[in-house]
Formats: structure tokens, C-alpha cells, sequence
């Protein structure tokens, strides 16, 4: 420090170039360099608190989003029913005792509506069909079949009986079929048979005091000849429902955009509620009166319990004077 100060002295004796060129120019510099650190401060605090926001938007929507998609996605699981329920059908020939006038030796089956749990939704419509697959037999004619549905006590709820038969074809025609596909027919890839579809019921509507739980499947011919049986009960979706139906990904975005309008409007009033902080400090003021004025209720009653010893003293004293008066 000394060697510095005595070239300084020996260059500028009369500190001209200190005062008036390096001092201005360093503070100067400073001043700069000051302000660049703070604004780089500043930035990086704006950033920060950008960045914040941004990530607090972001979780918002993305949470907002989702409790959307969860709500339409609960909404349609629980009011839309299974569209399509296939039971096999196992008929065999009823066994009727010798004194049984009334029972016929028919094919019959019995049926099960429910798996653990019920899968008809009251007050949906169903279509309760019967798929017959039959052989082009000559034994195979006119019959009607018969379905009873019954609920847990075994009480009939519907009955419906409707006539079938098989899809005519004259002796030309099954000719003609035959030679056409005669190399198919050998090696079994095309079978002489037929499915027959008889729709039971049209808009069976399931009751909640009686719900159904089986189904009596009989058919009135005794002849009657079949390669198998399926019952099919298809729901028969009509309003909202048809919509969510036929057009689901509308459906969605109707919805999911819904519950989103709604959610964001709830948010947004909870925000402006917690942002407002003036109904905290009433809050605060009416909790601090209360407080104030429980310890005023407890200060008189301390001094009314201080003053009521002393009058109960005194009156037992006048009293006994009395006495001995």
C-alpha cells in the first residue's frame, strides 16, 4: 500500500485524475453493477414466483380435469346397464307323475336372471329373445314356446307365449342348395340347419317389489327337434340413455365438459372466499368479545360469591339475637 500510494502521488500530486476520472467511473461501475444484481434478483424472484403459479395452475387443472372424467365416468357405470346377457338354455323332457293330470311331457328349462346379483335394472326395458338352432327336419314344425318369469318365492311376475316355426323352403330349393353346397357340407363346414329367434318378451320392465330372479323356458311340441338354445335379454335403451349409447364420445365430451364448467365455477368461489381475508378478522373480533365478555361474566360472579359469605354470616347473628330477644 505504501509503493502504491507513492506512485499515486508521483503520477497525480494534485488528485485530478482520482477525483474527476477514476472515482466517477468506479462509482459509476458500482452503481451498474448494483443495479444489474438487483434486477437479476428481481428476475430471478418473478421467475420463481411465475414458476409457482404456473405449477399450482397446472395441478389445479390436471386435478380439476380428472375429478371431472371421474364423475361421468362413475355417473355411467351406475346408471348405464349391461347392454347384452346370454344364458345357455338346457331343456330336457319334464318328468310327470302317473297322477299329475295336468302336466305334459315337454321340453322345459329353468333359467337363472341373476349371477350373485341382479342384472336387471328397474324400470329398464328388456327384450327377452330365445335362439333355437334347429335341424331341416321333416319332424321339425309349428310350436310355440312359453316363458314365466318368476321372482325369489318362485311367484309368476310375466308370462308370454309365442308361435315359431322354420323358414320354408320347397323341395327345389333344398335341391338346388344341396348340389351348391355339397363340397361344404361333406368336409362340415355348412350344416342343414337353421336358427330360429323367438322374442318372448318385447319391453319386460323388472319390479322392485317383485324382481325377477328365473325364468321358465317351455316349448309345446313333443317332436320337437334341437341342436341348442340361448337366451338373450337385451336391454332396450330409450332417451339419455340411447344418447350415451349410440354416441358415447359425444356423450363424454358433454359431460366431462359439464362437470368441468361446474368444478372450475366452484374453485373459482372458493378462491375468491380464502383469497378475501376480511371475514377471518371478523372472526377474529367476534371470537376476542366472546372471550371478553366470558371473563366479565366470571369476574362478577366472583366478586357476587366474595360479597355473599359476609350477608350469610350477618343473618344468622341478627336472627339469633332475635331469638334471644
Amino acid at each position: 500500500m505504501g509503493l502504491l500510494g507513492l506512485v499515486l502521488m508521483i503520477l497525480d500530486p494534485f488528485k485530478i485524475v482520482r477525483n474527476y476520472v477514476f472515482k466517477p467511473v468506479a462509482t459509476l461501475g458500482l452503481a451498474a453493477a448494483e443495479e444489474y444484481r438487483a434486477r437479476k434478483e428481481k428476475s430471478v424472484t418473478t421467475t420463481k414466483n411465475v414458476f409457482l403459479k404456473l405449477l399450482v395452475v397446472v395441478l389445479v387443472g390436471f386435478s380439476v380435469v380428472w375429478a371431472s372424467i371421474f364423475l361421468y365416468l362413475y355417473f355411467y357405470y351406475s346408471y348405464m346397464p349391461s347392454v347384452l346377457h346370454v344364458k345357455d338354455v338346457h331343456l330336457n323332457i319334464r318328468e310327470c307323475q302317473d297322477n299329475a293330470y295336468d302336466c305334459k311331457p315337454y321340453p322345459t328349462a329353468n333359467v337363472a336372471l341373476t349371477n350373485h346379483q341382479r342384472f336387471l335394472m328397474v324400470g329398464q326395458p328388456y327384450k327377452i329373445i330365445l335362439n333355437l338352432e334347429m335341424p331341416e327336419s321333416e319332424h321339425n314344425g309349428m310350436f310355440t314356446v312359453c316363458g314365466t318369469v318368476k321372482d325369489y318365492g318362485h311367484v309368476e311376475v310375466a308370462r308370454s307365449c309365442r308361435m315359431s316355426m322354420l323358414h320354408y323352403k320347397s323341395d327345389l330349393l333344398k335341391t338346388i342348395l344341396t348340389f351348391v353346397f355339397a363340397p361344404l357340407l361333406v368336409f362340415g363346414y355348412r350344416e342343414e340347419k337353421q336358427l330360429v329367434t323367438v322374442e318372448l318378451f318385447s319391453n319386460f320392465l323388472d319390479d322392485s317389489t317383485h324382481p325377477a330372479t328365473n325364468i321358465d323356458i317351455t316349448i309345446h311340441c313333443r317332436d320337437i327337434q334341437l341342436y341348442s338354445a340361448q337366451l338373450q335379454v337385451v336391454a332396450n335403451f330409450t332417451g339419455l340413455r340411447y344418447l350415451m349409447f349410440n354416441w358415447p364420445v359425444l356423450s363424454a365430451l358433454i359431460g366431462i365438459t359439464t362437470n368441468l364448467f361446474f368444478i372450475l365455477i366452484v374453485c373459482v368461489l372458493s378462491w375468491y372466499h380464502w383469497d378475501d381475508t376480511e371475514w377471518i378478522s371478523d372472526i377474529r373480533d367476534r371470537y376476542q368479545q366472546i372471550v371478553k365478555g366470558v371473563s366479565k361474566v366470571n369476574a362478577a360472579m366472583e366478586q357476587t360469591k366474595a360479597v355473599n359469605p359476609l350477608k350469610d354470616t350477618d343473618t344468622p347473628s341478627k336472627d339469633w339475637l332475635l331469638d334471644e330477644e
